[in-house]
């Protein structure tokens, strides 16, 4: 055996030195000079359409005191092919997700299920384990201490090649397939959580650690996208609450700094004879307080790619080089599956319908609007203001009635907010719990006058509180009539 070498002014070879070409010693027979372990950065070749139709080409040429022809020096060592798809999958995992709007006033004491992360393998052998999935120990997180796949030729269908104690670490990768998922723009005060390990079929069911032997796919949430596997075990993160019923998925916080959060699983074990798809549940949960604007409105997203990739562990120019100092192996993120909408943090609002509103034929129209987020229940006060949207002849532009504070009415003229205009008021209030009271009268109300409630329209997002006669206890505020 020869080990290779790499120059950094040549990247694309490698140049194995003193190699003896000797004829068989026994007529009938011949030679056969064997290369492996060599990665190839192809990320910079591209992928065409239909996938798997670029070749990737190997040549070879030989150097020495006495020349050596090659016949067909150059021939195809592999075809390129994307080995992931991503996607984002509802809590039940039947469908694709729809964005789930959560409400600020919101909050849970609990984590909250989001959405399902699924990674499906493009091809049978794109997820690999560390070694061999069959070797001992393999099936349960014990990934390359002591283990030799030193049989020529041999197709091992793991991230490490040809393994021999007597080229030290010759092979070896690192680690496992990693998954990862980074959240960004995360709201301040959200926190998320994933399952450490994939689920199985649904949110609920999360799968045991596979015996020896096993086809079961698993994998396992890690500490960090180039953390090296110690020891032969990768690792891993303990999970530190369980959720979503019986029987309960493993859960792990993932800490969460300046809005953005990564999660990265290693996969433990898997079947190379068929297609793989790993899913891993993702929560939410936060403390609301709509008074002080927290959580603040926004969009989380989230990036799925293999791991590690760039810019963390390394950069990109780096990582697309031989290295003796980077773990193995490395990808390059296409970007494919980058900032997906997870879940949208929305004002809690309500809309009011003023169905009548005049100020024309000597008429006029008092506009009340109460904030009742004060109350004797316990609900979160919060405080915001109206926009009012006024529809028929002369309608101004919208009004904003500016910050109702929690506990107080908001009141107008159609003379002062709306000159001259007759028809119908629709206000749109940044708060719970709003109700609506409008006056008509002759001016000065002298000769005749009548007055009504605002009818409460369902675009609100957290309309009524609805009351539940099995306890003394308010349910969480949610789009319910009065």
């Amino acid at each position: 055996m020869f080990q290779g070498v790499w120059y950094s002014a040549i990247p694309n070879q490698i140049v194995f030195n003193g190699i003896p070409i000797l004829p068989p010693v026994t007529g009938g027979f011949e030679r056969v000079f064997r290369i492996t372990n060599i990665h190839a950065n192809v990320a910079g070749l591209g992928v065409t359409s239909p996938a798997g139709t670029a070749p990737l080409l190997a040549s070879i040429s030989i150097s020495g005191s006495t020349s050596v022809p090659v016949t067909n020096p150059v021939q195809t060592a592999g075809f390129i092919q994307s080995g992931l798809t991503a996607a984002l999958r509802n809590t039940s995992n039947t469908g694709s997700l729809s964005v789930p709007l959560i409400n600020q006033c919101g909050g849970s004491s609990s984590p909250s299920a989001v959405a399902v992360l699924q990674y499906t393998e493009n091809f049978a052998t794109a997820f690999k384990t560390r070694v061999n999935p069959a070797s001992p120990g393999a099936a349960t997180g014990q990934s390359g201490a002591g283990v030799l796949q030193n049989v020529p030729g041999v197709i091992y269908n793991s991230e490490s090649g040809f393994i021999t104690p007597a080229v030290a670490s010759a092979g070896l990768a690192d680690y496992g397939t990693r998954l990862k998922a980074v959240f960004n723009n995360v709201p301040a005060g959200v926190r998320i959580f994933v399952s450490t390990t994939n689920i199985a079929n649904t949110f609920a069911n999360t799968p045991a650690a596979p015996a020896a032997a096993s086809t079961t796919s698993f994998a396992q949430l890690i500490v960090s996208e180039a953390a090296g596997d110690a020891n032969g075990y990768p690792p891993l993160i303990a999970y530190t609450v369980q959720v979503n019923g019986s029987p309960y998925t493993n859960a792990a916080e993932l800490p969460v700094v300046n809005g953005s959060a990564t999660a990265v699983w290693e996969v433990i074990n898997t079947n190379t004879a068929s297609s793989e798809t790993f899913t891993f549940g993702v929560w939410q949960q936060f403390s609301a307080n709509p008074g002080a604007n927290s959580p603040p409105p926004g969009t989380g997203t989230v990036n799925l790619s293999y791991a590690p990739t760039p810019p963390v562990p390394f950069s990109a120019s780096s990582g697309a080089l031989a290295s003796s100092t980077l773990t193995e192996p490395r990808f390059a993120d296409p970007g494919t599956y980058d900032n997906q909408n997870l879940f949208t943090i929305v004002i809690c609002q309500t809309v009011l319908l003023f169905p009548y509103v005049t100020n024309q034929g000597g008429f006029d129209t008092g506009i009340a609007i109460a904030n009742t987020t004060t109350d004797p229940f316990g609900t979160k006060v919060q405080a915001g203001a109206c926009s009012m949207n006024f529809y028929g002849a002369n309608a101004p532009s919208a009004v904003n009635s500016g910050t109702v504070a929690t506990g107080t009415v908001y009141a107008t003229l159609a003379s002062t907010a709306a000159p001259n205009f007759q028809g119908y008021m629709i206000a749109v209030c940044n708060f719970q719990l709003a109700h609506g009271f409008a006056f008509v009268s002759d001016i000065g109300a002298q000769k005749l006058a009548m007055g009504y409630l605002a009818l409460l329209l369902p675009g609100g997002t957290a309309n009524a509180r609805p009351y539940n006669p099995s306890s003394t206890g308010i349910i969480n505020e949610t789009s319910w009539p009065h």
